[in-house]
């Protein structure tokens, strides 16, 4: 599996993130107005948002790092992220952060999908068709997939 430098240092993005809210967190203190005493927000909310960016970006990573070594559907890949332990909801993010940048095309994933099955064993059109609709696809990326396999 070809793993990116997050996947393999996913904790520096949280220590970095840390560092500058402290490094805020501090900076406010030491000012002359009553204003700068007080954080604009608690530091337990601070470490929730780096925590959950964190997650959400592990997520990301794995969605690609997954694509490269097979064909997903949309349901299938969050499924997938959901077994690896994500949440429901940063799996969903991640998937729809990889659909918002240009990254994934179901209807190629399904032929992909496709080829991989036909390698493995004949199959009919229709049955193709059915399976890889088992597989989470939309009839029309099934029949995509099946046409182009």
């Amino acid at each position: 599996m070809n793993f990116s430098w997050t996947r393999k240092w996913p904790w520096a993005a949280g220590v970095l993130a840390a560092f500058v809210v402290a490094i805020g967190v501090l900076a406010g203190t030491g000012g002359a107005g009553p204003e700068s005493t007080a954080a604009p927000w608690p530091a337990e909310v601070s470490q929730v948002t780096v925590k959950l960016a964190s997650e959400r970006s592990n997520a990301v990573a794995m969605a690609r790092d997954y694509l490269e070594i097979s064909g997903f559907s949309r349901s299938g890949l969050i499924d997938q992220l959901e077994y690896e332990g994500f949440s429901t909801s940063d799996a969903t993010a991640a998937v729809n952060q990889l659909e918002a940048d240009g990254e994934v095309d179901w209807y190629e994933q399904a032929a992909r999908t496709a080829r991989s099955y036909r390698e493995i064993s004949p199959f009919s059109r229709k049955g193709l068709i059915e399976q890889l609709e088992y597989e989470g696809f939309t009839y029309q990326q099934a029949v995509y997939g099946a046409d182009h396999s």
